[in-house]
């Protein structure tokens, strides 16, 4: 088994880099993309972040629905008001 040492370092295509400034960039990219993945997992253990997180959609769910109820309430009482009103003209002639 080859030591670190050893092991030529294998860059995006495949190829060794040239450089130690490439060297550089490279390990300091992996670096980043270790980072965002080590956040990733972290949320997705975060259980009570999660939970907190699902509430919240379903709190503004729920304060949504008296609100569409209301409308479709005044929506109706409207076309009741309108039918009323016809009606009338209509008995009137």
């Amino acid at each position: 088994m080859a030591s670190m040492a050893e092991r030529s370092p294998s860059g995006p295509g495949g190829g060794t880099p040239a450089t130690k400034e490439e060297l550089r960039a490279q390990i300091a990219h992996t670096r980043e993309e270790l980072g965002r993945t080590v956040e990733e997992l972290a949320a997705k253990t975060d259980v009570k972040a999660r939970a907190r997180e699902k509430a919240a959609a379903v709190r503004e769910r729920a304060a949504g629905v008296p609100v569409v109820g209301a409308a479709v309430a005044v929506g109706a009482v409207v076309v009741v008001g309108v039918g009323v009103l016809v009606v009338r003209r209509v008995r009137r002639r």
